[in-house]
């Protein structure tokens, strides 16, 4: 009778144990959010009010999913970065957007001062 639960059992057991695993750490997700969250900042998105939004919501993702990886909820955790990233790479396009759109504005202030002095 033991020979034949146990080969009802192991079945049983085996696919219980594959559904209950739990994903392992997303330790190289949660590095390459916050490496972009320090790109973000070293691009200047705390300067730029819409960048800095989006870097604010980053970090405050990024921590969400160290507490989430502390508690075992690894996969919420890893939707958490994945969104932590996003946002951090939307801060810096808003930064370096924002730092593009002040370069074009001085070169065409630039150009317009040097028509106007060839005018006089």
């Amino acid at each position: 009778m033991t020979t034949r639960m146990s080969i009802v059992l192991l079945p049983v057991l085996a696919l219980a144990a594959g559904c209950g695993s739990s994903m392992p750490p997303p330790n190289e997700r949660l590095s390459s959010s916050e490496g972009a969250v320090r790109g973000a900042q070293e691009v200047g998105a705390p300067s730029v009010p819409r960048a800095a939004l989006h870097l604010k919501l980053a970090q405050e993702q990024v921590d969400r999913a160290k507490a989430l990886m502390q508690d075992g909820r690894n996969q919420d955790a890893d939707l958490v970065l994945m969104r932590a990233q996003v946002d951090a790479e939307l801060a810096i396009a808003l930064a370096r957007e924002s730092s593009t759109r002040k370069e074009a504005q001085q070169l065409s202030d630039k150009v317009k001062l040097y028509r106007d002095s060839g005018k006089k």
